[in-house]
Formats: structure tokens, sequence, C-alpha cells
């Protein structure tokens, strides 16, 4: 597979290479999914998935909602809708038709030069534990970001 390197501005691009079968690399901005991705850093690689495959539990999907591409962690699923959290976010569930579940979080490519694989299952059990937590967020982000900065 032939891997592109797009920019933010260009998801829809990024998204476009993903319906073709392509893997791509995208800078993550914001920080909906600290402390698990650090916006404006980190690096990640976006591998295909198609409508008939299924999520693995815990992942991280790249799906459009509301017209805006993103990539949250995946947290079950209603009918035919996919649900969707950022492990930066406290509260706010997306409901995401699975036809709009473009990719699967492969990698992420820290600034040291480590590498995250995102199907390793104790990166995928962190991410549960993390949901399970919701109640701790609030206090546990201002902690995480505060050391961040020193």
């Amino acid at each position: 597979m032939r891997k592109i390197v797009v920019q933010n501005a260009f998801l829809a691009e990024a998204a476009e290479a993903l319906r073709q079968g392509r893997t791509v690399k995208v800078r993550i901005d914001g920080q909906s999914m600290y402390p698990f991705i650090v916006g404006g850093k980190d690096v990640v690689e976006i591998v295909p998935l198609g409508t008939d495959e299924e999520m693995p539990a815990w992942c991280c999907p790249f799906y459009q909602w509301e017209g805006r591409y993103m990539v949250h962690r995946y947290v079950g699923s209603a009918g035919d809708e996919c649900l969707m959290l950022g492990d930066g976010n406290l509260a706010r569930v997306e409901r995401v038709k699975r036809k709009d579940v473009l990719g699967l979080l492969r990698y992420i490519y820290r600034p040291d030069g480590s590498i995250q694989d995102c199907t390793d299952r104790k990166w995928l059990r962190r991410g549960a534990l993390w949901y399970r937590f919701r109640f701790l967020r609030r206090g546990l982000l201002f902690v995480l970001r505060r050391f961040r900065k020193l």
C-alpha cells in the first residue's frame, strides 16, 4: 500500500484516499483525544476499513460526523449507529452511521520517534479503562495538562 501524508486542511482528500483503499498519515489537531494523542504534535496512520468489516472494541476510527472528519474512540453501538467519544471529552457522544466510518487508527508517531501500535491489546485496554473512569476525567485532564506544560 502506498502511504500519503496530508495536512488537516485536506482531511476530505484523506477520506477519499481511504475510500480508494490507501493508507494515510495525518497530523492530528485539537485536544479531544488527549492524553492518548497530543494535538499538533502526534502524527497518526489510518488504514482503510470496509463497511462490512467489524470494528474492534475500544479502537479509534476515522469518520465523518456533522460535516467534520474526526478520530475518536469507539465505545459501543446502538442499532446501526456507532457511538464515539473523544478521550479528552467529558460527555459528548457522537452517534455515527457505520457507512461514515472510513478507517481505523493503526499507529501514532510521537515527536520523540516512538511509535504506538493502536491495535495493541494493552493500548486498547488503557482506552477502555480511561472510558470507564469518565467521572474522574475533569480532574485527571487538568493535572495531565498542567504537568505537560512544565
